[in-house]
């Protein structure tokens, strides 16, 4: 390759990777109309989904009492359910995971951008149980109905302007209802959610039909809080809240911007040490480090299902460190091919050679840990775990092919009297005797 080849090459990829390196960090306002509005660009790095841990909201633990088996079916059921009540209530973007199997079965549950957590509770805190009595005391008295008696529950509104639940029973449950307000004329029948009596209506004759309301609730999201429940199934394990905290969306903020400072002036020192360290090799690697920290970016943004969290901020932080390390066993085994009287050239391919095999064992003990924690860890380490593995992934393909390339355009600028000096090579004692 020519040197203006080599320049003109390497003048593009400079373009294109501060060009890149622009619109994934910056924020600026775009100074053209679109549709007659100004619009502003966020950057790429800000369209990166975050984790409660960055984004402020809720999260909760769910225990599994000693009653419960905890069996596989069981907790994706509950899941399932969870997931379901949270979707109908708009919190599109909760994750749902379990902690554990069996005696002490765990669910995690994240939702960001919380800002009530009683109606969080509302929805998740309830096993569902829904039952029709005639005691004030919970698990005494006769039970007429259950929610398996329920077909749906919808929110509506009754002539006074009060909101009410209205249940759809199956033809069986039309039955047992009608047969319960036989029963209790005159007197009270008790709805209740899981432990909490949720209506206390006093019965005036026998209600005969697949239908009935729950009344009245002075707030829409009262009772669409327990319809949604109800609708949803009851849970297929008694949960007992172990966890649950409110994070504040300004302490995220701090924690994401903290990190970033830090992973900018870490990389720079890097880029730093690097140069003098090993001249126009260290020269290559930064810009090969750049090259992979923008490329990340973007593949974090666009990769769906990806969530940031401060762990997953971690787990960038050391693909970098191991996308550096792969370059240094490359450099030194460059060095040390061009002690031993070979050429600039022949040390490279030598160099190279020897290092990739080194570098290939390395990166897959460290991919192959970023799986099994992907699988057997819960909640923000599977964010540890993603950016880990998609990091590591980068730096191995970044090492190998962009800095050997990268290498190939700088030597022609440089020229083969000086490539030595510039790229800090020297021979061994034996070979200058």
């Amino acid at each position: 390759m020519g040197k203006g080849k080599s320049i003109t090459l390497l003048s593009i990829l400079c373009v294109f990777v501060a060009f890149f390196a622009v619109i994934s960090f910056v924020r600026f306002d775009i100074p053209f109309a679109y549709n007659g509005q100004y619009h502003t660009w966020n950057g790429i790095a800000n369209t990166i989904e975050q984790g409660i841990d960055l984004k402020g909201g809720y999260y909760v633990v769910l225990e599994a009492n000693q009653k419960s088996d905890g069996s596989n079916a069981d907790i994706d059921r509950a899941i399932t359910v969870l997931q379901d009540r949270l979707e109908r209530k708009g919190y599109t973007e909760a994750t749902i995971v379990a902690q554990d199997i069996g005696e002490n079965a765990k669910i995690r549950i994240e939702i960001p951008e919380v800002d009530n957590a009683n109606e969080i509770m509302q929805i998740i805190g309830s096993t569902g149980e829904l039952k029709f009595t005639d005691s004030s005391t919970a698990d005494s008295g006769t039970v007429y109905l259950t929610g398996d008696d329920v077909t749906g529950a919808s929110v509506s509104m009754n002539n006074s302007g009060k909101y009410v639940v209205v249940l759809n029973f199956t033809p069986e449950g039309g039955n047992k209802f009608a047969a319960a307000t036989e029963a209790l004329v005159n007197s009270t029948m008790y709805v209740w959610l899981g432990d909490e009596i949720i209506s206390q209506p006093t019965v005036n004759e026998k209600i005969v039909g697949t239908s009935a309301t729950i009344e009245s609730f002075d707030e829409y999201e009262q009772a669409e809080a327990i319809a949604s429940v109800i609708d949803s199934g009851r849970l297929p394990l008694e949960f007992e809240i172990s966890e649950a905290q409110l994070i504040s969306a300004t302490l995220g903020e701090k924690a994401l911007s903290s990190s970033l400072i830090a992973g900018a002036i870490g990389l720079a020192v890097i880029f730093v040490i690097m140069c003098v360290m090993y001249g126009g090799l260290g020269l290559v690697a930064s810009l090969a480090l750049i090259i992979y920290t923008v490329a990340l970016v973007m593949l974090l943004a666009f990769i769906p299902g990806i969530q940031l969290t401060l762990p997953g901020i971690a787990g960038i932080l050391l693909s970098i460190g191991m996308a550096i390390d792969a370059n240094v066993v490359i450099f030194e085994r460059i060095r040390e091919e061009y002690a031993t009287g070979k050429t600039v050239q022949s040390s490279i391919q030598a160099g190279f050679h020897r290092a990739v095999i080194t570098v290939i064992d390395a990166n897959v003990t460290t991919l192959i840990a970023a799986v099994v924690l992907w699988i057997i860890c819960p909640g923000s380490i599977k964010g540890f775990a993603i950016t880990l593995f998609i990091g590591v992934l980068l730096s191995m393909i970044t090492a190998i092919l962009i800095t050997r390339w990268l290498i190939k355009l700088f030597r022609p600028i440089v020229g083969k009297e000086k490539e030595a000096a510039f790229l800090h090579l020297k021979r061994g004692a034996e070979v200058n005797e």
